[in-house]
């Protein structure tokens, strides 16, 4: 399977990820998966997103930041704790730390009306209790996101299309310990040789 890797760095989250966004339509292909550099999937990851032939579609990793060992995965407000292994989940919000997309998602995208640079991902939090320029607030309440959760938003909201989970495929989320679910642990290294 032809593939190619591009490594972004030095650069605000959304501004890389409209970046990889843009290079996988420029380029042409199919899907474009997003693994941050923290996070640790299991080796088949992409080989089982894929299988699943979903518009998105993520693995499981937890929150290094409070609360601690949380997966990073939203529905109706609320953090999902409790899971199905070996599931499929829709859920409203995803980090986008190991997240699966096709191209359709991009192409049918609209740009952002406030920022079109920010097509895709845009981050939000900022925004909170800023005013435009008709005097109302940029964003509804609620929707001050991180880009990546703004990202499965707009797509719900725009496109209809869920995002998905696949509670199989859990990842460390690493730094100088690792997130994984029930909390956070001393960082295990597995040295590939």
């Amino acid at each position: 399977m032809p593939g190619e890797f591009s490594c972004l760095a030095g650069m605000p989250f959304d501004m890389a990820r409209n970046t990889a966004c843009a290079q996988c339509l420029q380029g042409g292909f199919e899907y474009l998966f997003f693994l941050d550099s923290d996070c640790i999937p299991p080796r088949d990851a992409v080989l089982r997103l894929l299988s699943h032939r979903k518009p998105i579609i993520s693995g499981v990793y937890c929150r290094r930041s409070p609360p601690h060992g949380i997966p990073v995965m939203i529905k109706g407000g609320q953090w999902i704790t409790q899971y199905t292994p070996g599931a499929i989940l829709e859920v409203d919000f995803v980090g986008a730390g190991c997240l699966l997309i096709h191209r359709s998602v991009l192409e049918s995208l609209p740009p952002n009306k406030m920022r079109p640079e920010h097509r895709w991902f845009h981050w939000r939090v900022d925004a909170r209790g800023v005013v435009g320029e008709n005097g109302l607030p940029l964003y509804p309440e609620g929707e001050c996101l991180s880009e990546d959760f703004a990202f499965s938003l707009e797509c719900r909201k725009q496109l209809g299309i869920p995002t998905l989970v696949d509670t199989s495929i859990v990842c460390r989320h690493v730094g100088y310990a690792q997130a994984i679910p029930g909390g956070m642990y001393p960082l295990e290294t597995h040295p590939v040789t």
